[in-house]
């Protein structure tokens, strides 16, 4: 007896359970290298919320090409108050990088608009509040990343490629990720 390929809600439900599944279990997983790395502490706390965010925003982008305001603006919010809390002395580094990762971005995305969405400018400062100074390679890292990923499309799908969209937030958080881990 073969399966029939047609989508069910049945089986439409069982993928979602699937995709929430395999990003609580990502989540987990970073979390317990970032606990690892930093032991226990406020910064380790942050990390692990911020870790926890960046895994559920890149899921959404991926499925839904949208960052949503709802998550991403009150994570930068809780990220900047608690280094500002956890680390005062470093308030211009946090407050900064923060501003100047956003405003790098909002630059591209007005300067060609559709070519960089908004939710990826808002993504930006969360950074820069997780990262401080550090965001410079996190966000290099990631805009590499995607650039790798669109040569491949485009020497694996010729110019047809050039009409797709590629979400940004899953490796700009993969940049943050590896340099909170790694770096």
């Amino acid at each position: 007896m073969t399966e029939s390929i047609v989508a069910t809600p049945e089986r439409a439900d069982r993928n979602r359970a699937v995709v929430r599944i395999a990003t609580a279990t990502l989540a987990a997983l970073l979390s317990l290298l970032a606990a690892i790395r930093y032991g226990t502490s406020g910064e380790t706390a942050v990390f692990v919320f911020a870790l926890c965010v960046l895994v559920v925003l890149s899921r959404h982008d991926l499925e839904r090409r949208t960052i949503p305001n709802r998550i991403v603006l009150p994570a930068w919010l809780v990220v900047l108050v608690a280094r500002l809390a956890l680390d005062p002395d470093r308030w211009a580094e946090w407050l900064v990088a923060s501003l100047a990762a956003g405003a790098f971005f909002l630059v591209f995305a007005l300067a060609k608009p559709g070519g960089l969405g908004l939710g990826d400018v808002k993504l930006a400062p969360l950074i820069g509040a997780l990262l401080g100074w550090d965001v410079i390679p996190a966000l290099l890292m990631g805009t590499l990343g995607s650039a790798a990923f669109a040569v491949v499309l485009l020497i694996r799908e010729g110019s047809a490629a050039r009409k797709r969209t590629i979400p940004l937030g899953p490796f700009l958080a993969a940049g943050a990720i590896i340099t909170i881990l790694f770096l």
